[in-house]
């Protein structure tokens, strides 16, 4: 594996080998040299030096570089690591062995003919070796210029080699000091001379090729490195010289070179590792790595970072061995937290991670793992201060497989390292509870309270004044979140939100525009270390908010080429055995998915799913078919898979699972489908010749379970089915599989009223009034209890059926033209009339709609209702009539026209004695109060059984304009008194 870049760092020969300075200088042993031993150490500190340098100085101060009349500089040579580090160490109470890996170094004259790799692999057996008593303590490295790199590569290597997979397990820590990641310009000088060797002598100029800016030997050994450091949080410290080195006296027989020879070797940006911790050192090249004493400032700068590599060492290898798996609600500590985060309803967000991982498959090989070794991303999970890193990609590029992977290592991350959390969420629109942003907040809090329990006492407050109904507020969920994260205690908290393109269009604004203002803000004004890392399509809103905040990375083919290639040698190797190809026809498939799939995993695999039971002598006829990006292939599986005798059947299928607040079981979807097509309300028993009805669109659908399995759910392969059956494909709305978000909803609610009114459940009658938010009595009677675990749709017909009225607008008015026999627009396709709403077969189902859409505030279904028959002065079970609801949320058109029925009682009273006026009162609805008192027929002075009056409510809540509105109406009594004594004043 080639890598490596650096300079000189003894540069074009080392000054300070001039023999007349040797004495006091032991000589150098090789390959390790032991300069301080201890037989109770509790680190090893192993350095290594640059390219070019004597061993026997490398870290030594020489007195001819002292200034003059200085008194604090040493008379003799000192090394630093031995005459130095180990008695500050000890000072600290940190007892440690330190070694130098030395090597012929020399790069001109007389240069030994090697590779980096072969210097980086002799350091590590000479370490193995003198490791085996100590094999598992923590290990430092130090390593100056070329010297870093070779410690990078002795890594990078001994991740790949298990004899030496304990080197790098056993790093706690790495400082660089003037190591040129990026390589140098100074290393073109270098070359220029080694390519004279033939004159001068052996030189050795592969090395120094390889450390020259634009390397891309030491790109990729730095990429490596930098997976590395991010897997497993080793702290690194970068240092460079700020002042220019003159390495002219080295020059030699090339002394008319002096003039051009004095640059900075190794500048910040070579340096540096992005996101790691960097400091500037007030010297040069060659002297950033030796220090004349304790009070030297730029030792000052270096050794505080080693005692801290030090004393974090046993607790990060005790952390990385026996890592502490992420709690779950049993380990939660504070008294009320589990109350609170059963009150969140959350679904554990391992059983999220394992379902997405079941139904997108596994991870084939090393795929993408290119990821960790992106810069960007690095410097992300690695920097101190709060980082976005925004991931966007078109569909089926493999963003969600990607997150999965990310969360694994994150995961790994944080379980073995103090101090961090982790939290992810995974958007699905085809699931209620994973497509909105109360949901993601909901989740990533309840993840992060049971990693930071003592961090619940930011919700607290909260909790103590309003109870449960924070869990459904986003304003008090993100302002708690918020809080946690900034929260010193909470630590570094990694935050991953895979496809948030399905987070609801209508409700997202609101969370990014929280998102960009977190990461927005000044860096003086941020706090916490908190991570985000988001995947989405690149949809315009979302692009809008996040495009221009932290790091974005593009996923596109030139990226996830190499996973392609190897995700489909593997698929098509099994489908080569399953099906017995000769090689040359596995060759052929091969070629064929490389050539055509531009970047696009889905597409390879929806093209694996047709040539899985295609003959063999037909494969190559296949090939030459395949469709181009994934809308021409639906719609070529569509038009060619689907006959036209089931088309109706499929169109179904499609819509009804468009449609889909959640996933469906197939026993559910058995159910809808046989209410449809014969109007049949099924017992679990009977329900058994519909449930493979998903088999109709196999290509586009799967069952995510056993095939016996009713209660298995199932899925569109991709999201990107679900848009390109809404989509409008070049203006062909007329294609028989095209549909709208309306029609869908129209259809399952058709579904659900009709299941809902049949005469199993005596045509609706057997919803409650003492529940009355349209949920059946399940756990509350025995024969609801009865009744869901017979009937597979009755749970979610009962708890779904409003929302899918509400999302069938406009289609929902022409429904009524359908059932009354009038022909409705053409562009209702036959699938749509199989079945009609008779609204007064089931007047409870048709009373409770009115509630609901009184609740809801829309004009146009009250109407729509009260021309249906509906009872405008039903009441729910808190004695609530829809003239309530629409009151109390302020909903005037709905107030009006109820009360210009003139069929409504305006001054109805629930069962506390409250009267509409008081809820209009208590949320402060000028417009609603005017109406209500303009009727004539409503008691302004009204009171409950606590005694309280619209004015006390008005008035407690500081409403100006209803409290006038009640006083000019000369009917109340200002200082009128409650069953407490208390008066409006």
């Amino acid at each position: 594996m080639k890598r490596g870049h650096d300079v000189m760092e003894g540069g074009v020969g080392d000054r300070d080998n001039d023999a007349s300075d040797e004495s006091g200088v032991p000589q150098a042993e090789y390959p390790i040299h032991i300069l301080h031993d201890d037989d109770e150490a509790a680190v090893d500190i192993v350095a290594v030096h640059g390219l070019g340098a004597n061993p026997k100085y490398a870290w030594a101060w020489l007195p001819k570089n002292n200034p003059p009349d200085n008194s604090n500089y040493p008379e003799k040579p000192l090394n630093w690591l031995k005459d130095l580090l180990p008695s500050k160490l000890l000072s600290s109470k940190l007892r440690c062995r330190v070694m130098t890996f030395n090597y012929e170094s020399k790069w001109f004259l007389d240069a030994p003919q090697v590779r980096l790799s072969n210097i980086s692999d002799n350091l590590l057996g000479s370490l193995q070796n003198n490791r085996t008593k100590a094999t598992n303590r923590p290990l430092i490295f130090i390593g100056h210029s070329f010297g870093g790199n070779l410690i990078e590569q002795a890594i990078v290597s001994s991740r790949l080699h298990s004899e030496y997979k304990h080197i790098a397990e056993s790093t706690v820590g790495v400082i660089f000091l003037g190591t040129p990641h990026r390589g140098s310009e100074a290393a073109k000088w270098g070359v220029l001379i080694a390519s004279l060797g033939g004159l001068l002598g052996s030189t050795e100029k592969r090395i120094l090729e390889d450390l020259q800016k634009q390397s891309g030997t030491l790109t990729d050994r730095l990429h490596d490195f930098s997976s590395w450091l991010f897997s497993e949080s080793v702290p690194v410290v970068c240092y460079w010289e700020q002042l220019a080195t003159d390495y002219s006296t080295r020059a030699g027989p090339l002394g008319f070179m002096k003039p051009m020879l004095k640059e900075m070797v190794v500048d910040e940006t070579s340096a540096c590792i992005d996101g790691h911790k960097k400091i500037s050192l007030h010297t040069d090249h060659f002297k950033i790595n030796k220090f004349y004493g304790p009070d030297d400032p730029a030792f000052l700068q270096v050794y505080p970072e080693i005692v801290r590599m030090a004393q974090s060492a046993e607790e990060m290898l005790r952390r990385r061995r026996s890592p502490n798996v992420i709690p779950d609600d049993r380990n939660a500590q504070p008294e009320r937290l589990p109350q609170f985060l059963r009150e969140m309803k959350v679904t554990n967000a391992r059983d999220v991670l394992s379902d997405v991982k079941r139904q997108k498959g596994g991870r084939v090989g090393n795929t993408c793992e290119w990821i960790l070794k992106q810069e960007e991303f690095s410097a992300w999970g690695v920097a101190a201060d709060p980082q976005l890193f925004f991931i966007t990609g078109s569909p089926g590029i493999g963003k969600t497989m990607m997150s999965t992977f990310l969360v694994d290592e994150l995961q790994k991350k944080v379980e073995r390292a103090p101090g961090k959390a982790l939290a992810y969420f995974f958007c699905d629109d085809k699931d209620q509870d994973r497509k909105t942003p109360i949901a993601i907040l909901r989740s990533l809090i309840w993840q992060v309270l049971l990693q930071k329990n003592e961090l619940f006492d930011n919700i607290t407050p909260d909790f103590d004044a309003q109870g449960n109904t924070i869990v459904g507020s986003f304003s008090t969920l993100w302002r708690i979140l918020k809080g946690m994260l900034q929260d010193e205690r909470a630590g570094e908290v990694f935050i991953l939100i895979d496809a948030f393109d399905e987070c609801d269009k209508s409700m997202r604004k609101g969370l990014l525009t929280c998102i960009r203002e977190l990461f927005q803000s000044s860096p003086t004004a941020q706090t916490g270390k908190y991570k985000f890392l988001i995947t989405s399509r690149p949809e315009n809103d979302i692009l809008e908010k996040l495009g221009d905040v932290g790091t974005r990375l593009l996923m596109n083919s030139a990226s996830v080429n190499n996973d392609l290639s190897i995700y489909i040698d593997s698929t098509v190797d099994q489908l080569a055995k399953r099906r017995g190809y000769a090689p040359a026809l596995k060759q052929m498939v091969q070629n064929a998915l490389k050539n055509e799939a531009e970047g696009t995993f889905l597409w390879v695999s929806l093209m694996l799913a047709g040539l899985e039971n295609e003959p063999k002598y037909n494969v190559k006829h296949k090939l030459k078919r395949l469709p181009k990006g994934l809308n021409e292939t639906y719609t070529q599986i569509l038009n060619e898979n689907i006959s036209s005798e089931v088309r109706e059947d499929v169109q179904f299928l499609l819509l009804i699972m468009v449609a889909a607040r959640r996933p469906l079981r197939k026993n559910e979807i058995a159910s809808a489908f046989a209410v449809w097509k014969d109007g049949l309300v099924l017992a679990n028993q009977d329900v058994d010749e519909y449930t493979d009805v998903w088999l109709l669109c196999s290509s586009l659908i799967y069952l995510d379970g056993a095939i016996e399995d009713d209660s298995a759910t199932i899925h569109f392969c991709h999201q990107s089915v679900k848009d390109f059956l809404l989509d409008d494909h070049d203006g062909l709305q007329s294609a028989w599989y095209h549909t709208y978000r309306d029609h869908a909803n129209l259809l399952f609610f058709q579904v659900c009223w009709n299941y809902l009114g049949a005469e199993a459940f005596d045509r609706g009658i057997i919803f409650s009034f003492e529940d009355f938010e349209y949920f059946f009595l399940f756990a509350r009677t025995e024969q609801g209890h009865y009744l869901s675990q017979k009937h597979p749709l009755l749970r979610y017909a009962s708890t779904e059926w409003g929302d899918h009225a509400a999302a069938s607008i406009p289609a929902l008015f022409d429904m009524f033209r359908i059932s009354s026999g009038k022909e409705p627009t053409a562009r209702y396709p036959n699938v749509l009339r199989q079945l009609v709403i008779n609204v007064a077969d089931a007047p409870t189902l048709r009373d409770a709609w009115l509630i609901r859409t009184a609740k809801e505030g829309d004009e146009r279904v009250v109407a729509l209702l009260h021309e249906q028959g509906a009872n405008l002065n039903i009441k729910d079970e808190t004695g609530k009539s829809p003239l309530s609801w629409a009151v109390r949320y302020g909903h005037e058109a709905v107030t009006r026209l109820l009360l210009d029925t003139g069929k409504v009682e305006a001054d109805s009273r629930n069962i506390q004695g409250r009267s509409p006026l008081s809820w209009a009162a208590l949320n402060g609805h000028e417009a609603v109060t005017r109406l209500l008192l303009n009727t004539g027929k409503v008691e302004a002075d009204s009171r409950n059984i606590q005694g309280r009056s619209p004015l006390s409510w008005a008035a407690e809540n500081g409403h100006e304009a209803v409290t006038k509105l009640l006083l000019d109406t000369g009917n109340v009594k200002a200082d009128l008194r409650d069953e407490d004594g208390w008066s409006p004043l």
